[in-house]
């Protein structure tokens, strides 16, 4: 059956025979070859698109050319490297020269780059950022301001990021580009790493007709990253109230902008949704991408299972909105940190793969003329680009770029995601496995969508436990600070790949047990304050780390104990 016949046949089951001028007006466009895009991936309603995206023009384009492995050369003083240990976890820029090719800059910035990177006790290799234009005002290279290295350890796959930004490339929708660096630190092989394109200023000039807009990064979450309203007045002046993060001058207001499309996401009666939402956002984009990121188990995103690590921009001079992926090393494991059920649990045609309500996803599945439009872009990306015939040989050849490279990695290989993975052998043999079934599910899901199946949301757990003395433990906590409203506490984290600290409280020198007070697995610290304290009174602390294992989170023995009287007002 061919893509076309798939798409008027759910059309037919979604709408009825009541809608049949819809499966018309599909056929009518697709039979017209000048209108067939229109059908396949432009617009919702056989209208152009406002104002198409701008080619992708850049210097840069060697740097992040697809299937090529970049030699990138850093030298660091030793001092220098010293210095940026000490300083962890905050990240601090030293002075470094860069050189790829025959190109040679002196005195650029480097720092670590990321969470786990900013661990001091982390022993795998680093992320580095790379600023061009941190000791030199207004310098570029390739006209970029700033190149990152992942260090693709954190979920070890290593391929994800490529795999994904890939395919989305391919589709035409708009995201980084990125390919293999080989860096070399003070002339000493440091590591295969993953050489992504930043999303900033150069970013958009490269993308779209008009850069001048507002970009947004959602991070680390917040209110409002899921598009759920959130409250528009601020507790506190002083500090971001909402998860949009400001990555431009534009944006760098009040996030009216952002409050505006969220409420039109909410707030728009039914009949009007699918015409509000073709004004407001590139809609055949987001399809796309959410299909994309549903068959590779992107679970880091908007559309997946935690809604974060995404952009949103606003084009001004459409009037419209594009949301670009970003951090795309989760994908390609099926019960990712064993609590995440993609083959079973992410059906290909009911595109809401759990957690949290997103309105978006949600208003999406809801409107049957959006729901036939993604099953039927979500029908040709599968057999594409997902199909095993055409992702298995992508696989093998991104393994075969860096596979002697890999053997001679001075660091060892992780996959937290899936730690029975032994080595990059088994890492690329888990992927395939995973490509294979993925696409027998997704196909099966797709020619019979059935009823709307019952949501597979995260298993619940019992809280995380301190486990026996170990020497894994935290030891050395102490107080740092402390005044009338607030206790800060200071640990030595002696674990290695821990999903984060739980520090516990009890009430008196003597008394009430311990209980879980701060802290939460994937946040890694050795740093608390504790802001719930009251004037006067005496407290208890302890702390310990958490590991993720198949049953839940496993507790490291427990720190030292220390009193604390917080100080009268």
């Amino acid at each position: 059956m061919s893509n076309l016949a798939k798409c008027l046949a759910l059309i037919a089951v979604v709408l009825g025979p009541a809608r049949a001028d819809i499966a018309v007006e599909a056929l009518q466009a697709a039979e017209t070859p000048g209108d067939a895009q229109k059908v396949r991936g432009g617009n919702l309603r056989g209208r152009e698109p406002k104002n198409p995206t701008a080619k992708c023009t850049s210097n840069a384009d060697t740097f992040y050319k697809s299937g090529t492995v970049q030699e990138i050369h850093l030298r660091v003083t030793d001092d220098d490297l010293a210095r940026m240990q000490a300083a962890l976890p905050k990240r601090i820029y030293v002075p470094a020269t860069f050189r790829w090719g025959k190109q040679t800059l002196d005195n650029v910035g480097v720092r670590y780059k990321g969470n786990s990177s900013s661990n001091p006790r982390q022993r795998h290799k680093r992320s580095f950022l790379i600023k061009f234009n941190e000791f030199k005002k207004g310098r570029t290279f390739l006209g970029l301001k700033r190149v990152a290295l992942d260090n693709g350890v954190q979920f070890g796959s290593l391929f994800s990021e490529q795999l994904i930004t890939g395919i989305l490339n391919k589709l035409e929708i708009t995201a980084s580009r990125c390919n293999f660096a080989k860096l070399h630190l003070n002339g000493r092989f440091h590591g295969v790493y993953v050489n992504v394109e930043r999303i900033d200023s150069v970013f958009l000039k490269t993308r779209f007709a008009d850069a001048s807009g507002a970009l947004y990064k959602v991070d680390e979450g917040g209110p409002g990253g899921d598009l759920r309203p959130f409250p528009s007045r601020p507790r506190d002046n002083n500090q971001r109230w909402h998860a949009f993060e400001p990555k431009s001058k534009t944006a760098r207001t009040d996030a009216r902008d952002v409050l505006e499309l969220i409420s039109r996401i909410n707030r728009t009666p039914p009949p009007d949704f699918d015409t509000m939402l073709q004004d407001s956002i590139d809609v055949d984009a987001f399809l796309q991408t959410m299909a994309v990121m549903l068959f590779a188990g992107a679970f880091d995103q908007l559309t997946g299972w935690n809604p974060h690590n995404y952009y949103l921009y606003h084009e001004p001079r459409a009037d419209r909105w594009h949301y670009l992926p970003w951090d795309l090393d989760v994908g390609f494991a099926d019960n990712a940190f064993q609590r995440v059920p993609v083959i079973a649990g992410w059906n290909a045609a009911w595109p809401i793969p759990g957690g949290s309500p997103r309105p978006l996803i949600e208003r999406i599945v809801d409107n049957p003329r959006l729901l036939v439009r993604y099953r039927c872009l979500a029908d040709r990306i599968l057999e594409d680009h997902f199909h095993p015939k055409v992702l298995l040989p992508r696989i093998d050849a991104l393994y075969g770029q860096v596979k002697d490279d890999l053997a001679d990695d001075p660091f060892p290989h992780r996959r937290a995601t899936n730690p029975e993975d032994r080595d990059f052998n088994t890492i690329v043999a888990s992927i395939k496995n995973f490509v294979r079934r993925r696409y027998k599910t997704a196909r099966s899901q797709l020619d019979e969508p059935g009823n709307r199946p019952r949501i597979v949301r995260n298993p619940p757990s019992r809280p995380p436990q301190p486990g026996k003395p170990s020497k894994d433990a935290p030891t050395e906590l102490r107080v740092i600070a402390k005044t009338a409203s607030k206790i800060t506490l200071q640990w030595k984290d002696n674990a290695e790949g821990e999903a984060g600290h739980v520090l516990q409280r009890a009430d008196g020198e003597n008394g009430p047990q311990f209980r879980n007070h701060i802290g939460r697995p994937g946040r890694e610290s050795s740093l608390a304050e504790d802001t719930g304290v009251v004037a006067g009174r005496t407290y208890r602390y302890r702390v310990y780390a958490v590991h993720p294992t198949p049953d839940g989170y496993r507790g490291t023995g427990l720190s030292n104990v220390i009193t604390v009287r917080v100080p009268d007002e």
